[in-house]
Formats: C-alpha cells, sequence, structure tokens
C-alpha cells in the first residue's frame, strides 16, 4: 500500500490471525465485579491508614533517636533544649489563655482558635499574663457574641425532682399558723 493512500487508516490495528488470540486493551479487560472492587478500596484504605500510622511511628522513633543521640553525643543538645523548651511554653500560654478565657467567653476553646498564640508566646519566661487580658478584651471587643450569657432564657421551667408537698391544713387553725409563720 502506498504510504499517502487517504483510504487506509494509520492508527487501524491489524488484524490478528485466527489461531491467535487478540491482545488486550483496555477496552477488552474482563469485567470486575462490584464487590471485588469494594473489597480492593477497603484493602487499599486499610493498607494506607497502616501505612500513615507506621510512618508517623517512625517519625516518633526517629525524634526519640535523635533526642538520644544527642544527648549522648553532646550535638544539638542547645538545639533539641530549645525545641523542647518552645514546645512547653507552647502549652503553657494555651493553658493560659483556657484559664483566662474560662470565665469571660462561652466557650474557653474559642480563644485558642481566634487568638494569635504566636503574638502571646513568650521567647523566654512566663506568658504575659497583661497580653493575654488584652488579647481577650480586644477578642470580644470584635466578637461580643462568644461572652456567655447572663441571664438564662428558660430559667425554671418546672421540670425535674421537687420535694414533696407539705400536707394541707385540716383546720382552721392550723392554716392560720402557718400563714403567719408559726407553725
Amino acid at each position: 500500500m502506498p504510504e499517502n493512500d487517504p483510504t487506509t487508516n494509520p492508527t487501524a490495528t491489524p488484524e490478528a490471525a485466527p489461531d491467535q488470540k487478540p491482545a488486550e486493551t483496555p477496552e477488552t479487560k474482563p469485567e470486575e465485579k462490584p464487590d471485588d472492587t469494594a473489597d480492593t478500596l477497603k484493602a487499599e484504605k486499610d493498607a494506607r491508614a497502616a501505612a500513615e500510622k507506621e510512618a508517623a511511628d517512625l517519625k516518633a522513633e526517629n525524634a526519640r533517636l535523635r533526642r538520644a543521640n544527642a544527648a549522648t553525643k553532646g550535638t544539638d543538645l542547645d538545639e533539641i533544649r530549645s525545641e523542647m523548651r518552645a514546645e512547653f511554653v507552647g502549652q503553657l500560654v494555651r493553658a493560659e489563655v483556657r484559664a483566662a478565657a474560662s470565665g469571660r467567653l462561652a466557650d474557653p476553646a474559642d480563644a485558642l482558635a481566634l487568638l494569635d498564640l504566636e503574638k502571646l508566646t513568650p521567647e523566654k519566661g512566663e506568658p504575659d499574663a497583661a497580653a493575654i487580658k488584652a488579647a481577650l478584651d480586644e477578642l470580644l471587643t470584635a466578637k461580643p457574641y462568644l461572652a456567655p450569657k447572663a441571664d438564662p432564657a428558660w430559667g425554671d421551667v418546672g421540670a425535674g425532682q421537687r420535694k414533696a408537698a407539705k400536707p394541707e391544713p385540716s383546720t382552721p387553725l392550723e392554716r392560720l399558723r402557718n400563714a403567719f409563720g408559726n407553725p
């Protein structure tokens, strides 16, 4: 056949001989059963979760070994100490913010989510209580709906266990004594 023949299709595949099986193409794959794909998907999800857990465990083990190795060799010991101090100060700042917000916000966890804790974290020493108080004041002026409600909307609606009622006085004299507080 000539190369420039318009009647031929250059992308056509040659037909297979009758005694040969046709080559498998993406269109001719055998159909998978729906339950096989669900099982395969579940197995892949389980494998991924196991791999992620193993990676997290290895990362923690790496950090532990690095710290232990540095402690024995004496290398990067100052860096590790400063890293541990930074973690501790971060935890201390979060605790201080929660404590300061406990009476001022309906949910103290909102303060942790909405405040920039990096600004409140000191480089050395203890967290600045005045800075935390100022940050909470600023937060409450910007978002007053975070403050706890002063008056409950419902109050006592009469539900729940009550004291047993006293029996009604039977005589007029007993009624008068109860009315004037002389039992």
